[in-house]
């Protein structure tokens, strides 16, 4: 999301208008989750994709009469339908699409520049969008609502609707559609709501980093060696942290059940620190690299310490879907891919 929302930024400080079709709700089995945005120019490139298939090329299709008539739409595909079969798209669920007009206006450039940095800073607010009942619907309107009820953008969002907001995503992490006071609003997080700790930057860390960053993580990088935590190997990791020592290092971290801890440090003896200190955060994931025999002997000693039996067999160890992975590029894509299958089903837990 973060690129997607860079390169949306990038377009319109250059000038230019565009389209971009966001999937407000899913239902059943569908190829992608709610929020999931696909920008397409006035040229006909697209940049992301919303499933690919019949319902891509729908918004494609439809983009054009967007650029001509500066409106907005929505629509819904269901991909149970003859004509989704006809396209081999057999998913058996149904999306809906808003394909927004979004010129370059200074309004826009503002509020989706600030969204850009939240994204990248990690600054906790909602980018609210009133959706209107008509269709097709006028240039939308959208601002950013803080936790302390500040609105920031074109829309002056009455107080009733900001309290009614807030408190109806206290707890949500995911893009959503809401009723408030009578209005209907498409809110999306500002946050990645999983974060990826990984720790010991070595060479299974470096390709799990990246692929990690690639598939939407925030990834964060931990080590106590800063010839090997740094920005050199690990471009585009979203933080690198070089700790003392491994010991208590995760006492101040912001961990819930929306991250994942990753323990591939480069001796028993850390990961055994570390995975003591996992077991007791609200981490959703927790995976350690490792033997079986490995494994075994860290349990034994953790066991030994009062850590249940119970609390270290939800640890995934050892870590990494079953692909007879090797080499340091093979095991980080068992990872990551261990890590999605996780993700995908809190996502569905969500939905």
């Amino acid at each position: 999301m973060k690129q997607l929302v860079k390169s949306l930024c990038g377009f319109l400080d250059a000038g230019e208008d565009l389209a971009v079709a966001t999937i407000l709700t899913r239902s059943g089995s569908a190829p992608r989750t709610a929020g999931t945005k696909m920008i397409i120019r006035a040229n006909g490139e697209i940049c992301g994709t919303i499933g690919g298939g019949l319902v891509e090329a729908r918004a494609q299709a439809t983009a054009p009469e967007i650029f001509a008539t500066h409106q907005s739409r929505t629509f819904v595909f269901d991909m149970t339908g003859d004509d989704a079969d006809s396209m081999d798209m057999i998913c058996g669920g149904e999306v809906e699409i808003l394909l927004e007009y979004v010129p370059a206006c200074e309004e826009n450039r503002i509020v989706f520049d600030a969204w850009q940095e939240a994204l990248q800073t990690g600054r906790k607010c909602l980018l609210v969008t009133p959706l209107p009942t008509e269709n097709p619907q006028s240039p939308l309107q959208r601002c950013l609502l803080h936790a302390d009820s500040t609105c920031f953008g074109p829309v002056p969002l009455p107080e009733e609707i900001r309290k009614g907001l807030l408190e109806a995503t206290r707890n949500c992490r995911y893009p959503t559609l809401l009723q408030v006071a009578g209005g209907q609003f498409f809110v999306e997080p500002s946050f990645v709501p999983a974060t990826l700790f990984l720790f010991g930057a070595g060479h299974v860390c470096q390709p799990t980093a990246a692929l990690a960053t690639m598939v939407g993580f925030n990834t964060v990088v931990f080590d106590d060696r800063a010839e090997f935590a740094n920005r050199q190997r690990f471009p585009r990791a979203d933080e690198i942290v070089v700790v003392p020592s491994y010991e208590d290092c995760m006492a101040n971290l912001d961990i819930d059940s929306h991250s994942y801890l990753v323990i591939v440090s480069r001796g028993h003896r850390h990961d055994q620190s570390l995975l003591r200190q996992a077991v007791q955060t609200d981490a959703g994931y927790i995976g350690m690299i490792g033997s079986r025999g490995k494994r075994d002997k860290i349990y034994h000693n953790l066991e030994a310490e009062g850590i249940s039996r119970e609390t270290l067999d939800k640890v995934y160890s050892p870590i990494g879907t079953a692909i007879d992975a090797e080499t340091p590029q093979e095991i980080a894509v068992s990872i990551v891919g261990e890590l999605i299958k996780v993700r995908a089903a809190l996502q569905r837990n969500h939905d």
